[in-house]
């Protein structure tokens, strides 16, 4: 068998520490590297200097957020299992490209101007997070974070030039939000 050259990898993330008592784990990760992770049938661990390759169980890699997710490998059922693996570099090979354009564009959402058909303006854009595919914007509005889903059905109209997003927000969803 042939070793990993670590060179022909690149570190994506991170093992933060054990989930639950399971065998769970919490991952950070690079944002940008959420669809290859979900594609990826094994991830190489570094252990001991080394690149290691860990199966991940079947449903055993479930998002948080764009940069956090539980994960399991396969064999790795309990704690005790896994607290050796914290800290430990998750690796990805560097010939898999990622799509950064989604995300830029998305950021330059950050800062644009939220208008509600029923309620009005609502407040400026202050995050945008990509949950697998999911977009999600945090609107700040009455000094609280509103979050708002960013969907076809949603959006009325984005002008660009004036920084600004007309919405028709689902009935309930700001009140949600406010609570």
């Amino acid at each position: 068998m042939t070793p990993f050259l670590k060179d022909d990898f690149l570190p994506i993330g991170f093992i933060l520490k054990p989930h639950g008592l399971k065998g769970g784990m919490i991952v950070e990760i690079e944002e940008g590297y959420e669809e290859i992770l979900e594609e990826s049938d094994c991830l190489l661990v570094e252990v001991e200097g080394g690149l290691v390759p860990f199966f991940v169980t079947e449903d055993g890699l479930n998002f948080r957020s764009s940069t956090s997710l539980c994960i399991s490998f396969d064999g790795y059922d309990s704690v005790e299992k896994v607290r050796p693996l914290c800290g430990c570099k998750i690796f990805i090979h560097r010939d898999v490209e990622i799509d950064q354009s989604n995300n830029e564009e998305l950021n330059e959402l950050i800062g644009v101007t939220v208008f509600d058909e029923v309620r009005g303006k609502l407040g400026k854009i202050i995050r945008v997070d990509d949950f697998s595919g999911n977009v999600v914007l945090t609107v700040g509005y009455a000094g609280r974070e509103v979050l708002i889903p960013l969907s076809e059905q949603i959006i009325l109209r984005l002008d660009q030039s004036a920084k600004e997003l007309y919405v028709d927000c689902p009935e309930g969803l700001i009140d949600l939000n406010m609570e």
